[in-house]
């Protein structure tokens, strides 16, 4: 018997998590769930599944679900699912504050769940060739800009844009945070829409971050540096340079471009959370890792706002 799942909160990006599940032989779709019943309505009839207002009705219906409902709901809808036996993937950040994440991971401890958390990153193939190329890194730098969307807008751009980029460094440099310094701006919304952080990691390695949604067009890049070579990624477009000292011109650098063969980094996020229900194993992107992103996060607010 195939494993019966569904999506909670199906806007914009809801939508795409319950395409990869129909898309996965390992599950069956049973329904997409979202509080404007009318927009949950027109999402299940496309995909040919039940519509759904309350989450509550989804329980003794579903094995595991996707949370893709707005930032402040996360924690009381994993709590209901995870309180039930359920198996949560849940959209970054985690939930609002650490202190409910903290309880939602002993929650699916005590459960013996699978509890993961969203951050696509991980997934993307340019990011994945990325670290599979690094050697000894002595800095990075991470930039995200974005244009204005009120989308997202209700959260500071740290917990809807750092967040990624936090979680890429923890992952990438493979170490903890020794220092920061960070600021931020608020230049639309109610809430910080710019900001800019340095750090230096346990092991050594500097790390730049900027972050912005207020800018005039997207880019989103990683810039890694090591001793006589680096790379260059645009995560986007998914091509990564590579730039070394030439062996025959000591003077010169020479330049490698390579296009990394594009991946659905959302439909390999959703599979690599069924594979661990199936399988029954711990999750390579396991909820403490969003708990450790979000804890940074929670730190840097109380700096900007110091």
């Amino acid at each position: 018997m195939s494993l019966r799942g569904a999506v909670v909160g199906v806007g914009y990006l809801g939508q795409f998590h319950a395409q990869k599940y129909k898309n996965n032989s390992q599950v069956q779709l049973v329904g997409v769930c979202d509080i404007f019943a009318e927009q949950s309505q027109k999402v299940a009839q496309t995909l040919g599944v039940n519509a759904y207002s309350n989450p509550r009705d989804l329980i003794g219906q579903v094995d595991l679900v996707t949370i893709a409902a707005s930032t402040k709901s996360h924690y009381e809808m994993a709590k209901l699912f995870l309180s039930h036996g359920v198996h949560v993937n849940v959209e970054k950040p985690i939930t609002e504050t650490t202190t409910q994440a903290k309880e939602l991971i002993e929650l699916a401890q005590k459960q013996n769940l699978v509890f993961t958390v969203g951050h696509i990153e991980r997934f993307n193939p340019s990011l994945q060739e990325l670290k599979k190329r690094l050697g000894s890194l002595q800095s990075l730098e991470l930039i995200r800009h974005g244009t204005y969307k009120p989308r997202g807008a209700d959260v500071s751009v740290l917990h809807d844009l750092m967040i990624h980029d936090i979680d890429m460094m923890y992952w990438l440099t493979g170490s903890e945070v020794s220092s920061f310094e960070v600021k931020g701006q608020k230049l639309i919304s109610s809430e910080v829409d710019s900001a800019q952080a340095s750090l230096v990691m346990k092991n050594g390695v500097k790390v730049h971050i900027s972050v912005s949604r207020t800018a005039p067009s997207p880019e989103r890049k990683v810039k890694a540096y090591e001793q006589g070579r680096s790379f260059y990624v645009n995560s986007g477009d998914l091509v990564i340079e590579t730039c070394t000292i030439d062996s025959t011109q000591p003077s010169a650098v020479k330049v490698e471009s390579a296009q990394v063969e594009k991946k659905d980094a959302l439909q390999a996020e959703t599979d690599a959370f069924i594979s661990a229900v199936v399988q029954k194993t711990q999750p390579s992107l396991k909820a403490e890792d969003g708990l450790k992103a979000l804890d940074l996060v929670e730190q840097m607010m109380k700096k900007i706002s110091n």
